[in-house]
């Protein structure tokens, strides 16, 4: 389970990542900005969620 920012999309199609979430912020901050406590549970939540209910691999979600 992987978890990239936008920027690095293609990387995660290049290594063939089995499962990856692609969150909207900025390099650095892949579970959001510092001290928002809401959106980095809401990105691990996510990501726990695709770990449990990816079926093929190379399975990615947009956040």
């Amino acid at each position: 389970m992987s978890v990239y920012v936008r920027a690095f999309r293609h990387t995660a199609g290049r290594l063939r990542v089995p499962r990856v979430l692609v969150t909207p912020h900025l390099m650095g901050r892949t579970i959001g900005p510092v001290g928002d406590t809401k959106r980095h549970r809401q990105v691990v939540e996510t990501a726990l969620q695709l770990l449990r209910s990816a079926e093929a691999p190379e399975t990615r979600w947009d956040l």
